[in-house]
């Protein structure tokens, strides 16, 4: 009977073939104007030897976590060609016109900073921001390890700074993003199946046909889940024969876009089985998207974003894009487990959410 249901719903979303089209199109049209438009941007940020900034200590000598802040930026920014000068006593913001720093940085007591920004050059002065945030991020947890393991004290450990970013071109990065956001948007490929569900009463009869709410739910999920997917990689495979884009080690890239469906379609069924209201569960969604999607750096790149980091970690769409992006520019990326595990979690409790309000439905209809 699920297969019936299953082939069934698969008919019924390909009888909407406009909304699946659109859903493969519309991110390939994105990406050529994205990436027109903010080409120039992540060119100067390519553009590391231009990047001038300056620093001074304030702490003391024997301010451990200061001086190995201060020493792991210096080797960072010298190892990505950023120039990185020390001005021990200077008014700063003479300084900055002075010498036309992008930023200055002060490092104080206990491993805090204070960053200063040149306005007219704020790319340049977040990749600084950038680069101080990964190694002192890095150096936390270098600390903190430390701290739980048995390591003798006198014991030498070598710590090895982040990149703050790699170069990545416009359409790479769009290229990678927009498939990512639009499969977010998998509630649309499914309208087929909800419009003819509530026309023809069809939720109903099949309540009554002795199949479980876990198998309902499969029966949506499962045909959704191969028309988003599938639609996902033609849009990734259109965009790398007509922009070049460059997708790094493809079956764990590929693996976290099918998961990222899988998660997005679960949650759409979750809010269609809560409303049952095929226009409030796509507005409801499309909000929630989008909003994920801004601080997740679907429209302005997150290298350069200026949301909080702790608001970036909610979405789980940066997680997403931090993965993807970063095996393209570098091969490997520190997100992929956290991007993950975001999907798993998300797909299994929107299951969840979405069989038990079914079965409530089911029960309240007896």
């Amino acid at each position: 009977m699920i297969r019936y249901l299953i082939k069934n719903n698969f008919k019924l979303m390909m009888r909407s073939a406009t909304n699946i089209l659109l859903f493969i199109v519309t991110p390939v049209v994105l990406v050529a104007l994205l990436s027109s438009a903010f080409g120039d941007l992540l060119e100067k940020y390519e553009r590391d030897d231009s990047i001038k900034a300056g620093y001074r200590i304030d702490a003391e000598d024997t301010d451990v976590r200061a001086q190995l802040l201060a020493e792991q930026v210096r080797t960072a920014a010298d190892e990505s060609d950023m120039i990185l000068t020390e001005y021990p006593k200077c008014d700063i913001e003479e300084k900055i016109m002075e010498e036309d720093l992008a930023g200055f940085v002060v490092f104080g007591k206990d491993g805090t900073y204070s960053i200063y920004e040149n306005g007219e050059q704020k790319y340049e002065a977040k990749a600084l921001d950038y680069l101080i945030s990964s190694v002192d991020k890095h150096i936390a947890q270098f600390m903190l390890d430390a701290y739980r393991s048995d390591m003798p004290s006198e014991a030498s450990v070598a710590v090895k700074y982040p990149s703050y970013m790699e170069p990545i071109e416009a359409s790479d990065y769009y290229g990678i993003v927009e498939v990512v956001y639009f499969g977010w948007c998998a509630v649309v490929c499914g309208a087929g199946i909800f419009t003819a569900e509530k026309k023809y009463h069809i939720g109903k009869k099949l309540r009554v046909s002795g199949l479980s709410e876990l198998q309902l739910f499969f029966g949506k999920f499962i045909p959704m889940l191969l028309v988003v997917s599938i639609s996902s990689l033609i849009t990734a495979g259109i965009t790398i024969l007509l922009f070049g884009v460059h997708w790094g080690s493809p079956l764990i890239s590929a693996l976290i876009v099918v998961l990222s469906a899988a998660a997005a379609t679960a949650f759409g069924l979750m809010f269609y089985n809560i409303t049952e209201n095929v226009v409030v569960t796509i507005i409801a969604v499309f909000a929630l998207v989008w909003m994920a999607g801004f601080t997740g750096g679907s429209f302005e790149t997150y290298m350069f974003s200026t949301q909080p980091q702790q608001l970036k970690d909610i979405s789980p769409i940066y997680h997403i894009n931090r993965a993807l992006t970063e095996l393209s520019c570098m091969g490997h990326s520190d997100y992929t487990r956290s991007a993950v595990i975001y999907c798993i979690i998300i797909m299994f409790v929107s299951a969840c959410v979405s069989i038990m309000a079914g079965y409530i439905r089911g029960r309240k209809g007896k």
